[in-house]
């Protein structure tokens, strides 16, 4: 049993001319944009006037939009604001109109609640809140309430109200409390009540690390919630995502009801793995509430998320309309859905989509089983392909000779690729942050040009020994492929915790190995013309192709926004290593057809192709160029003054925190300082010198005029300018303002401008009482400050907390210098006229001869995170001068280090 070989038909090894390289090419980019539209295709928006009044199957996006405006206002709904306030008020008349109106029971609720946790949010934290609002409507169902109040079984459905300072949020979380409401309006005209009751919980303090919805937990209503329905955002536009999955029955009702449902575990398996940089209310369902379901976001277009550009006029047509039928029709079903009549174990399932087209799901025992089979599968096919050739040792020989040759191809290419990174690290980065598509001539194309060259030249050596036509030596180099990707899958089944994104192997390697029994089948029974087998193997793997594509782009369309916020100094690298896989892991689905070409100007091509990379490469392509594309700031216009234990000043220091966010945020605000009028140079200085020492009363005036805080005209020398780095070895957070945990991996590298202090405002932290007996001490505190404070407590060596009147269980702090760690982020989550003082105190573990001496160092952030009415002149001087493209959210923190 042999295959036609080249002395058998020397016409059919005629070879596909080089130059259609660049047709194949640019087919498969065709291909991939075609994948991108029918991933993102959007249906038709449904006005008010094409659905009748009492119709409770139909979503309007004309009727979402309205609550969209009404809900959002003009204004970010920085929790703690007044503004926030009066948003909330208008959120709780929405439920209420929709109360007013309903055909069956609809209950509202504006819940005020305190409370305090502890989570790991980046560092470990304690989050206490105090007059935290959540707005409440719950559709009654046939499980009603109980006698005491609660409820029976429920289906919550959650989003968020607030948002982040100077952000008006329209997408993150507007969007989806907009469809929430118009959901509930349509729910509750039916004629017939569900089996279980829906919550629909619109939370108002997410934002403050996940307050709100451990907030709710406190209300009587949720402990009949048998679960969860999440609704996030972390980008705009497209179609949300399924990207956590904790109940398994709530997937299978999403999977079963939404006509174009997207999900991928591999987003699941970067979140959870902390590569993703952020969460969700989801972790507080889970782990606080042990309520179980799916988490749903918005990730496309992630460059507008938590900046000025989040805006409602750049939500496109459809995108309301197509998030409105997925959680009508979804949470109908699984209301209606007898199984959810009690809490469910957490359970967890593979889960992917294919172009958002059909979803995929399987528990973790069927996903090994299903892995397994494929892998061997794709061992099936190498046997094929052997007894096509000849059972024989020279038939093992070549394959894996082949085998090395697709290893040195997949080697090359990536070393390449890599020496591109090293290129795009020596000039501008992240000029992919706007224009997506540059990641293919700067990474993927490098890697296929130089694969494709040494897969060349590996067959050229190896062709002089085989005598094989070029079709054979073809399906040789993609069975030593799929030999690879069999084996690398085995061997992920022996890795439990790869159990959800396995399948990103096992879906292509399933189908290339049914297409690879049909070509070599077709190859065996005519044998084919080079140009007839690569248009079989094109067209025949394009299901596998366009699988990879679908996982490349929503990748980088996620993934990319991350590294503009992610404080990296080379945020090239990961992209860069990302991109070279993806490349790896597109080539491997046509790996081998390559060699259907023929070596006649290859070499032009090749060189071709790769120059116009190159010249890309140097194009200074602007990060920003995207007018919907910012450039991330977070400035803290500060004050920070030192005490020692005598309460006495002994430091003092003001000025703008411009926090390291952005690779290049730092120094574009160093040069718009220094090309600004702001900025004075050496001789002006020389000059001013000069004219300041003519006359005493002159220079006694200008001190004066320096130390008022709102200077009319701010003036900046390089000595006012410097990179935060030297006091970080040293100091609690570099002696900067720490915001939360989160931001202080932002601290070093920072710039610093020194300056005159922020408006003043009340702040203070006071030891009301000390007593110490035995081998402990009490100290209480009194704190009062503004809507957002944080408090660190970093004991001395030797000293332990025992315990404290915080109402959250104490765990595993952090260590810094060999001396516990703990931090308390304390906000009033709804605005009063006054601000309640904060009094807590803490017991210390402390060895007698320890107790004269100083116990703990406790420094108080006091934090106005949306207050651009108290900006002085001198800091609004300062915003003036920066580029448009710069989205500065802005802080005024007062921080105060005390001993006691």
């Amino acid at each position: 049993m042999h295959l036609v070989n080249t002395e058998d038909a020397p016409f059919k090894d005629r070879k596909v001319p080089s130059p259609f390289l660049l047709i194949l090419l640019g087919f498969f980019m065709l291909i991939a944009f075609f994948t991108t539209l029918i991933e993102h295709e959007l249906p038709w928006a449904i006005g008010d006037q094409d659905i009748s009044t009492n119709d409770s199957t139909s979503f309007s996006e004309e009727s979402a939009r309205r609550y969209l405006t009404e809900i959002l206002g003009d204004q970010p709904r920085v929790a703690g604001t007044e503004y926030h306030l009066n948003k909330t008020l208008d959120l709780k008349e929405i439920f209420d109109g929709i109360a007013r109106n309903a055909t069956l029971p609809v209950h509202t609720d504006l819940q005020l609640v305190n409370g305090a946790f502890w989570i790991e949010f980046g560092s470990p934290m304690v989050n206490v809140y105090h007059n935290l609002s959540n707005v409440i409507a719950l559709l009654e169902g046939e499980s009603g309430f109980n006698n005491d109040g609660t409820t029976g079984s429920s289906i919550l459905v959650n989003c968020h109200h607030d948002s982040v300072p100077f952000s008006i949020g329209a997408s993150d979380d507007g969007l989806f409390c907009a469809v929430m409401a118009e959901t509930l309006a349509k729910l509750s005209r039916r004629s017939t009540k569900l089996k279980h009751n829906v919550i629909f919980l619109s939370n108002g303090a997410e934002e403050n690390a996940l307050q709100g919805s451990h907030g709710f937990l406190k209300h009587p209503w949720a402990k009949g919630v048998v679960a969860v329905v999440n609704l996030e955002a972390a980008g705009m536009n497209g179609r949300p995502s399924v990207f956590q999955v904790t109940n398994t029955r709530v997937l299978e009702g999403y999977r079963r009801t939404h006509t174009r449902p997207i999900g991928q575990g591999l987003g699941e398996f970067l979140f959870s793995s902390g590569i993703i940089p952020s969460d969700t209310d989801f972790r507080i369902w889970r782990d606080f509430g042990h309520i179980y379901g799916i988490d749903i976001a918005f990730i496309k277009q992630g460059n507008v998320y938590h900046t000025r550009n989040d805006r409602p006029e750049l939500i496109q047509y459809g995108v309301i309309q197509n998030a409105g039928n997925m959680l009508l029709n979804f949470v109908r079903y699984i209301a209606d859905d007898r199984r959810l009549d009690k809490p469910q174990p957490e359970s967890s399932a593979v889960y992917f989509d294919y172009l958002g087209l059909f979803l995929v799901t399987y528990d973790n025992v069927a996903a090994l089983l299903v892995d397994i089979i494929v892998s061997l599968l794709g061992f099936a096919t190498v046997v094929y392909f052997m007894w096509l050739i000849g059972f024989r040792w020279a038939t093992v020989f070549e394959l894996l000779w082949s085998v090395l040759g697709r290893l040195a191809s997949m080697a090359g290419g990536v070393a390449v690729a890599a020496m591109f990174m090293g290129l795009m690290l020596l000039f501008r980065q992240m000029r992919y942050l706007s224009l997506h598509w540059l990641v293919v001539p700067f990474y993927w194309i490098p890697y296929l040009v130089v694969s494709v060259a040494i897969s060349h030249y590996f067959d050229f050596w190896r062709s002089k020994t085989q005598g094989l036509n070029s079709s054979i030596r073809t399906s040789q180099a993609m069975t030593a492929t799929r030999l690879l990707m069999s084996l690398t899958l085995l061997i992920l089944c022996c890795i439990p915790s790869m159990c959800n994104v396995r399948y990103i192997l096992s879906t292509p390697l399933l189908w290339m190995s049914a297409a690879s029994v049909v070509t070599m089948s077709i190859i065996r029974q005519w044998g084919l013309k080079a140009w007839e087998h690569l248009l079989i193997e094109s067209f025949i793997n394009l299901p596998s192709v366009m699988f990879a594509f679908s996982i490349a782009v929503r990748l980088n369309c996620f993934l990319i926004p991350i590294t503009g916020r992610s404080g990296l100094d080379y945020p090239d690298l990961p992209v860069a290593g990302i991109n070279i896989a993806l490349a790896v892991y597109f080539a491997s689905t046509v790996s081998g057809i390559e060699l259907l070409f023929s070596r006649k100007w290859l070499w032009i091509v090749l060189s071709g192709v790769m120059v116009v990379c190159v010249i890309l490469m140097f194009i200074p392509f602007s990060p920003y160029s995207d007018e919907n594309v910012t450039q991330r700031h977070y400035w803290f216009h500060t004050q920070i003054t030192s005490y020692n234990s005598n309460g006495a000043p002994t430091e003092f220091r003001s000025g703008v925190q411009i926090v390291k966010v952005d690779a290049n945020n730092v120094q574009t605000a160093l040069s718009a300082i220094r090309n600004s009028p702001l900025y004075l140079q050496d001789n002006q200085l020389n000059e001013t010198a000069r004219q300041l020492s003519e006359t005493d009363s002159q220079l006694s005036e200008t001190v004066e005029l320096s130390e008022t805080a709102n200077q009319p005209n701010l003036t900046l020398k390089e000595s006012d300018l410097f990179i935060i780095n030297d006091d970080c070895e040293n100091l609690l957070h570099c002696n900067m303002p720490s915001y939360r945990p989160g931001f202080d991996r932002f601290i070093r590298g920072s710039l610093f401008v020194q300056m005159s202090p922020p408006t003043q405002f009340n702040h203070s932290l006071e030891l009301t009482n000390r007593v110490c007996a035995f081998d402990s001490c009490t100290l209480s505190f009194e704190m009062n400050g503004p809507a957002h404070n944080t408090i660190t407590i970093w004991l001395r060596p030797n000293i332990t907390l025992m315990s404290w009147s915080v109402r959250a269980a104490i765990r595993q702090p952090s260590i810094v210098q060999e001396r516990q760690l703990f931090t308390i982020i304390q906000s009033t989550a709804t605005y009063s006229e006054t601000f309640q003082p904060m009094v807590f105190s803490i017991s210390l573990n402390v060895p007698e001869s320890l107790q004269s001496g100083d116990l703990v160092d406790i420094s108080h952030h006091a934090h106005k995170i949306h207050h651009p009415e108290e900006f002085t002149d001198q800091y609004r001087q300062l915003l003036q001068v920066m580029p448009e493209y710069a989205n500065i959210a802005t802080f005024l923190t007062y921080r105060s280090n005390y001993i006691f």
